[in-house]
């Protein structure tokens, strides 16, 4: 083996290596810049509630914003849990898909009912 053979085998392993070390490291920090606010739904009403634990990710409201990460559920599911836990939502996004009224409306479901009673 040259020379220059064994220069160019450590030139591309230097690379794989940098390469490596910037996905090992920047790729989790990315993802974890965009996990703090998948989910984001507005209520009705302002809540003091502490962070709670649903489907599998952690809510956490301040006044009428609540904002969790990303979980393994459909939004329509965490909006249903959201309104549930801290009362009627009034508009809820999940990533880029913003809820319609109705389907905002469908995640009240016996909620906003129990609410126009009171």
């Amino acid at each position: 083996m040259t020379l220059s053979q064994i220069s160019a085998r450590m030139g591309a392993l230097a690379a794989a290596t940098a390469l490596s070390a910037t996905l090992l490291f920047a790729a989790p920090q990315a993802h974890a810049a965009t996990k703090g606010s998948y989910y984001k739904a507005e209520l009705a009403q302002p809540t003091t509630a502490k962070p709670e634990l649903l489907r599998s990710v952690y809510v956490k409201c301040e006044g009428t914003s609540c904002r969790a990460p990303i979980a393994s559920t459909a939004p329509k599911n965490m909006c249903i849990s959201i309104a549930r836990e801290f009362g009627a939502v009034t508009a809820f996004t999940a990533g880029e898909r913003v809820f319609t009224a109705e389907e905002v409306a469908a995640c009240n479901g016996d909620n906003a009912k129990a609410i126009a009673k009171n």
